[in-house]
């Protein structure tokens, strides 16, 4: 059976976030992606933990600006430990705008977005160190350019010694950096024609340090709309990619860096005038074709096919219902989600 795993974005409430990943693991997923803007991440899939019991649980992904490695790793020992060994850790950087906006509430101690790479590498290292010091019960040292530990004594009992971790990268020196040390990636947006770039950007940072490239899982991201109405699928496509090029700076960059910078610039205009269904419309047939996946459940059981051929080795699917206009929870969210989640189900 073709790995497959299933994104969740948010949409609908905590518990019924939590129905559809063990809808999700009754289907034969291999694993749900959970972002952290919409709920704490490790405590829902805690949660998800004593209601599934095969589907791997992750973070999809958890963010090195929010949280500090030695909280990390605690977080994940817990999670690994609950579902017994079926936690993957998803890390990225995050975006500056959400740590403007929710991390930095103390005027006297401004929150560092500064060397975000450097960040993503000493994270790894310390969750991973830490780790290994609770399976055998040393103390943990570390000293890095941003992080110094100093004879730390984890109180974890991990179920492993080491977990899976994954990044979030859009950017080429991301992915290198995910060849060098990570176990996967997580980008999103990828079009079909550019997963070529992205597996020669992470070959370029395994070879690099001597690693198999192919040790390196390619997950991607496909935004899916399962509908009959292909119209309105494109539509739901269309506000999905407006609502993240108008949000955030990194994917006004990485929609720029593909040849789309005038329609960048008119979107984020709209959205600055408050009108997003402008935005939205603006997102020509050819964008959002390049990447998404939409209309019949064979049409996009096709195109994840494709992905697969060019060298994806995990398609993640994430869910988006054809009245998509934004990422608060209604009922048509929660029945969409639900409805795609069946309807590209493995086997």
């Amino acid at each position: 059976m073709d790995r497959i795993g299933v994104g969740f974005w948010g949409g609908m409430a905590v518990n019924e976030l939590i129905d559809c990943i063990s809808l999700a693991d009754q289907k034969g997923y291999e694993s749900a992606y959970l972002i952290e803007s919409f709920a704490d991440a490790f405590g829902v899939l805690s949660a998800c933990a004593r209601e599934t019991s095969k589907i791997i649980l992750a973070t999809g992904v958890a963010t090195v600006f929010t949280r500090n490695p030695t909280t990390i790793a605690t977080a994940a020992a817990t999670v690994d430990a609950i579902s017994a060994g079926r936690f993957r850790l998803g890390l990225g950087i995050g975006h500056s705008e959400i740590h403007r906006a929710r991390d930095n509430p103390e005027p006297g101690r401004p929150f560092p977005f500064d060397r975000p790479l450097r960040r993503l590498r000493e994270t790894t290292d310390v969750v991973r160190t830490i780790l290994k010091g609770a399976t055998e019960g040393k103390h943990v040292n570390y000293s890095g350019q941003i992080f110094r530990i100093t004879d730390y004594e984890p109180w974890l009992h991990p179920y492993r010694d080491t977990i899976p971790c994954y990044f979030g990268a859009l950017s080429e020196k991301t992915l290198a950096l995910a060849g060098e040390i990570a176990d996967g990636i997580l980008p999103i947006f990828v079009p079909l024609d550019s997963v070529p770039e992205v597996l020669s950007a992470v070959q370029r940072g395994a070879r690099r340090v001597g690693r198999d490239p192919s040790a390196i899982d390619i997950g991607c991201y496909l935004p899916c709309c399962v509908s009959p109405d292909p119209a309105a699928a494109k539509r739901a496509m269309q506000y999905v990619t407006a609502i993240h090029i108008t949000a955030y700076g990194l994917y006004a960059q990485y929609f720029e860096r593909h040849g789309h910078a005038e329609t960048v610039a008119r979107m984020r205009a709209c959205a600055a005038r408050g009108d997003m269904d402008g935005a939205a419309a603006l997102v020509a047939d050819e964008m959002v074709d390049a990447f998404a996946v939409y209309g019949s459940a064979e049409q996009c059981h096709q195109k994840i096919t494709r992905y697969r051929e060019a060298g994806v080795t995990l398609p993640i699917v994430y869910p988006i219902h054809p009245t998509f206009t934004n990422y608060l929870p209604d009922a048509a969210a929660r029945d969409g989600i639900r409805y795609t989640i069946e309807a590209l189900a493995p086997g």
